[in-house]
């Protein structure tokens, strides 16, 4: 269910949106769910629902749509965010806080709106569900892109995740248990490397011996026990199959003695060769004993 909030003081215009988006036929009635408000202040009352898609008026009486945006993205960074306006007046801060997808301008014949739906709809339809993690962190229900997250670790009361946002690390603790994410998360990419964390396996950008190594430098130890679970779920990841993952996202296990790094892909590989080399890295997890030393959970090593 795709739940889309409409925040507009003008209920006309709520009601052109539910229409065009209805006659789209993008989404059929039963997958979306509509929430209309009419000021900034109503739609963060409703913080909680975290709505998928939001149509945001920029002139509202009281709290407008600038500064709803800035509060909004306290609870939801994930929901996919539209600008809607009769002249462009968003602030800086609500550009890059609000990380808007679209602007609709609102015209007398509806022409931005009717031009602009159909992308905005396709949109949600790819990110709707699986794009996003919700948590309770400091007493909020947050949304987090999983696309962001590097890995899930252990913590006391709760886990932190580890977010990688604009070339730098975010921690976030949040209340739930790592198997409940683990959980949450599965079938999209995530796998335990060790009892203590799990890793988005689209952030692993190579293997040496028993490590892990991600962006930034982080190494993470895949423990014994975990060894050969964790190797299944990247080989099937980045093999989708037919190998056809590794094509779609140029990415390529270029081996190199005992290590693994990540490299380009080429047209020279073909699906066999792909599988082939998928074999390699399995069998190199499986026999690899590693000199690492087991590291407590988090560590980045730079």
């Amino acid at each position: 269910m795709c739940k889309i909030a409409i925040c507009d003081d003008d209920k006309e215009y709520r009601e052109k949106i539910k229409t065009v988006i209805e006659t789209e036929g993008i989404l059929s009635s039963n997958e979306i769910r509509f929430y209309e408000y009419e000021s900034g202040k109503e739609l963060l009352e409703d913080a909680d629902i975290l709505h998928d898609l939001i149509f945001m008026d920029m002139r509202m009486p009281g709290l407008d749509g600038n500064k709803t945006v800035l509060k909004l993205r306290e609870y939801n960074e994930a929901a996919i965010l539209v600008f809607c306006s009769g002249c462009f007046e968003p602030t800086p801060d609500s550009i890059n806080v609000g990380q808007p997808f679209r602007y609709i301008m609102k015209d007398l014949h509806d022409r931005s709106l009717k031009k602009e739906i159909p992308m905005i709809l396709l949109k949600v339809k790819l990110c709707c569900g699986d794009s996003s993690v919700t948590v309770t962190s400091a007493g909020r229900i947050m949304r987090i892109h999983t696309e962001d997250i590097l890995y899930i670790c252990l913590a006391k009361r709760g886990c932190t995740i580890y977010i990688a946002r604009q070339g730098k690390i975010e921690e976030m603790h949040c209340k739930e248990s790592l198997s409940d994410l683990y959980e949450c998360l599965a079938g999209r990419g995530f796998e335990y490397a060790h009892n203590s964390y799990i890793v988005n396996l689209a952030k692993v950008e190579g293997l040496e011996k028993n490590v892990a190594l991600l962006p930034f430098g982080i190494q993470l130890n895949v423990s014994r026990s975990r060894k050969g679970q964790f190797a299944d779920a990247l080989i099937t990841f980045l093999g989708g199959g037919e190998g056809t993952a590794w094509y779609d996202n140029k990415r390529l296990f270029d081996l190199s003695s005992s290590d693994v790094s990540v490299g380009g892909l080429g047209k020279e590989h073909t699906p066999i060769q792909k599988r082939k080399i998928l074999g390699k890295i399995s069998r190199i997890l499986y026999r690899s004993t590693g000199n690492v030393r087991n590291q407590p959970p988090g560590i980045l090593n730079t």
